[in-house]
């Protein structure tokens, strides 16, 4: 029996807003239809009136209810993917302290910001372009990169 309770709920949270929109709809042409006959001068019971307020409230109910359940699914699997991406990443830090893969990293960085790496970055663009397109230069930090274009057309 709580199995089939938590099947029927599941099946409910799924077509929740499918299930609530026709009672909005239902609801509200109650409350206008009560409305419009008390305005023509038709003695109408209230129970009209509250039948309309219920259907908007259960309609109400239903569509929240279905577009959470719609945005935690949605948020779910994007966690999912998101957690899958980030397993494949090296681990840098453990705490404050680099790991030996954030060291590497570290170093690869260090190597491709030399100097011989951005000459070794624009000689390979010179032999493809077959003229020089840059300039070396040292930024603040130490570290070197190329300047394109400038007086070196592009």
């Amino acid at each position: 029996m709580n199995e089939l309770l938590k099947k029927l709920w599941h099946e409910t949270k799924a077509r929740g807003e499918d299930i609530g929109l026709p009672l909005l709809v239902i609801g509200f042409l109650l409350v206008i239809v009560r409305f419009v006959l008390v305005l023509v001068g038709v003695p109408t019971d209230v129970i009209l009136f509250a039948l309309g307020l219920a259907l908007i409230s259960v309609g109400l109910g239903f569509t929240s209810v279905g577009m959470s359940a719609k945005s935690d699914k949605r948020q779910t699997d994007l966690l999912q993917n998101l957690d899958k991406n980030v397993a494949t990443l090296p681990l840098l830090f453990k705490g404050d302290i680099l790991t030996p893969s954030g060291l590497t990293t570290v170093e690869e960085l260090r190597e491709e910001q030399s100097k011989e790496a951005a000459q070794r970055r624009l000689d390979e663009d010179t032999q493809k372009v077959g003229c020089v397109r840059g300039e070396l230069f040292q930024n603040k930090d130490g570290s070197w990169s190329i300047h394109w274009g400038g007086k070196h057309p592009l």
